[in-house]
């Protein structure tokens, strides 16, 4: 609430809002290239339909953000979230950033994931729909004072990334917020070698040790491809390599 409570004090149009452990793909700028495309998309549309990416087109420029207009919260990082068939979506297909499906996991290990039912390397973009762990989010000056009234103000009464869920799904108001989400998700927790206590000060410690690092759902690790982006390299190591 601190951060959020930064963006209303400094007037700022709109800030991202990152835990400190989080891990992206490399080629995170072309992947934020085509979440703007979509998430000005799903804020300008009023349906269910489902629109693939390489069918859409504008006619307007967005006048306050690449992302659209009207928007409260981007959701990006996060540890799971499921695809609303109650709201606008875009089906990016063919993202070559986007693990297969059998490398998709959230906090629910058991859980098959959303993306099981669409073509492998498929993206989802869309409204927020039972989004768990904040690991990175936007906020546009408007949301950050909505949470603040709503979170800070009314109720502070459980954990955030639970209070942001049901902030943009409009649980305990009676309206929803723009929250536009995206599956899978374009920062997760990088998880390094050592003692698996150290991955959450909240977790029980159970003497688990971890002798590789990873970061689920991304493939091109910034953290773990360090050294070659360092030295100009480009060969990247993937993660999460398709089948042959």
């Amino acid at each position: 609430m601190n951060a959020i409570s930064r963006v209303v004090e400094n007037n700022w149009t709109s800030a991202l809002i990152l835990e400190d452990d989080v891990d992206w793909d490399v080629r995170l700028r072309s992947s934020l290239a085509d979440f703007a495309l979509a998430s000005e998309t799903v804020l300008l549309r009023h349906d269910s339909v489902p629109l693939k990416f390489r069918e859409l087109s504008f006619s307007s420029t967005p006048q306050s953000s690449p992302y659209g207009d009207g928007w409260d919260v981007l959701w990006f990082g996060h540890c799971g979230m499921q695809i609303s068939d109650q709201s606008s979506t875009v089906i990016h297909e063919d993202d070559e950033t986007v693990p297969e499906v059998r490398y998709l996991h959230s906090w629910d290990k058991n859980e098959v994931s959303p993306l099981a039912d669409y073509r492998p390397h498929t993206r989802v973009i869309g409204e927020q729909h039972e989004g768990v762990c904040s690991l990175a989010y936007a906020v546009s000056q408007a949301g950050a004072r909505g949470l603040l009234n709503s979170l800070g103000l009314k109720r502070m009464d459980n954990a955030f990334d639970l209070m942001l869920r049901e902030w943009c799904e409009g649980i305990h108001e009676d309206r929803t917020h723009r929250c536009i989400g995206v599956l899978p998700q374009l920062f997760d927790h990088y998880r390094p070698k050592g003692p698996s206590e150290i991955d959450s000060d909240i977790s029980t410690p159970n003497g688990g040790y971890r002798s590789q690092p990873f970061t689920e759902n991304i493939r091109w690790s910034v953290r773990l491809n360090m050294d070659k982006l360092l030295r100009g390299e480009t060969d990247y190591n993937d993660q999460w390599p398709d089948s042959s």
